[in-house]
């Protein structure tokens, strides 16, 4: 089961200049455009910097000593009570506490577990936004295509305006014939209106998804309304699914993260010895050095610090983990089944237009003018013939339109996007 992707080859438009275009101008098909975006995207970044966040979070966990050495220097002036006699003391001490029960292997652990959620929610954002910019592409498409069909369809239009004037100019026909060709004339101009809007909102949506801008974009899209192309049954792809989606995988790490917080916190509540060292110049130009081991006194909670808290939580959070997962994945079954269903159904809606019969539709509206001229069809049959075939093609863009939104969604579902994506 493999997302067919069209990948043809990028062509950039040329430049007076000798210098290169950029890298996301030109002609660019399907494939290209969801790796611009990709490439544009700040969500994407953002979360990418997050993984950089936590390897700077491993290396401090990494650190060896739990606490940087203390030292200690102190001096003292001492007078004998009976012979008077003075002396400056000096005394220097020297600690370093330890950690003996592994705790720096379990804080790597734990950030480890974070890591590995963060690059789940990496490709997580970037499904997200490749799904986002197939949705903008199909729609730009689609929107093309209904605005080049209305503009051949205006063509003869205003052919059949042209004759309704001349008939009632020479007697031949009535002021009603040509009030209704104006009518559908007024409605086909707004529909061309609406369509430029589409083509110009979905432009501009994919201009700022690839990080261009609105008013000055440089890019062509190239391709047609042709689905993703997903094979598989319902079952594999929901089997797919649970293997592949990212979120599954962010709470999967997320319960590890806190099953690693927990033995963390176990290992914490072994107390910490310091190493002392000092060296005292004491008494009368006495010198003394000496060492030792110094042991933190663990009390009883409330009175000292146990974890027993800490620990408590933790544990609640790891049953709220696997709660979550079991929702995630019922959520992702769900999402799976719907989108597979959508799929089909849109499927069979396409294929109720005959390939052959939409060919035909086009060239009757072409025809339709001549035949008019002719004298072998009336006016009014020609308007209500023009609607009749406009309403067919304008059901046939928007199916094949519905389709692809299904496939991406579908895509999307199943963990497939971006195209090329591993498990």
């Amino acid at each position: 089961m493999v997302l067919r992707a069209s990948l043809l080859l990028l062509t950039l438009t040329g430049s007076p200049s000798d210098a290169p275009a950029p890298a996301c101008s030109g002609v660019l098909t399907r494939a290209r455009v969801v790796e611009c975006a990709l490439e544009a995207s700040p969500a994407v970044q953002s979360a990418v910097l997050g993984v950089e966040a936590l390897a700077g979070r491993k290396r401090a966990a990494r650190t060896i000593l739990p606490s940087n050495p203390m030292v200690e220097a102190t001096v003292a002036s001492r007078r004998g009570l009976i012979t008077s006699d003075r002396d400056i003391n000096v005394y220097g001490r020297l600690s370093q506490e330890l950690e003996i029960a592994g705790q720096r292997r379990k804080r790597v652990a734990m950030v480890d577990a974070e890591t590995q959620a963060q690059q789940h929610r990496v490709d997580a954002t970037r499904r997200e936004v490749a799904a986002e910019t197939l949705r903008v592409y199909y729609e730009l498409l689609a929107a093309r295509e209904q605005q080049a069909m209305l503009g051949r369809i205006a063509q003869a239009t205003q052919t059949l305006v042209e004759l309704a004037a001349q008939g009632e100019k020479a007697g031949l026909t009535s002021r009603l014939n040509a009030d209704v060709i104006g009518t559908t004339v007024v409605k086909i101009r707004q529909q061309q209106v609406e369509a430029g809007r589409r083509v110009a909102t979905a432009r501009a949506l994919l201009a700022n998804l690839l990080g261009a801008d609105p008013a000055a974009a440089t890019f062509e899209v190239q391709g047609d309304l042709s689905p993703l192309a997903i094979e598989g049954e319902a079952a594999a792809l929901v089997e797919l699914a649970l293997a592949r989606r990212a979120e599954l995988g962010v709470a999967a790490a997320e319960r590890d993260a806190l099953k690693r917080q927990i033995e963390f916190y176990k290992r914490a509540r072994v107390p910490n010895p310091s190493l002392v060292a000092y060296a005292q110049r004491d008494g009368f130009a006495e010198q003394v050095l000496g060492g030792g081991v110094a042991f933190p006194i663990p009390l009883p909670s409330p009175l000292g610090r146990t974890y027993a808290g800490e620990i408590a939580e933790s544990k609640a959070r790891v049953r709220q983990a696997e709660a979550d997962i079991e929702r995630v994945r019922r959520q992702v079954r769900a999402e799976v089944m719907t989108a597979f269903e959508a799929v089909r159904a849109r499927r069979s809606e396409v294929a109720l237009f005959d390939a052959e019969r939409i060919r035909q539709a086009e060239g009757h509206l072409e025809a339709l003018a001549q035949e008019m001229a002719a004298g072998r069809l009336p006016i009014r049959d020609a308007v209500v013939l023009q609607q009749a075939f406009l309403d067919l093609l304008a059901s046939y863009i928007e199916a094949r339109r519905a389709l692809g939104l299904a496939s991406v969604d579908l895509a999307q579902a199943t963990g497939l996007l971006p195209p090329g994506a591993t498990p």
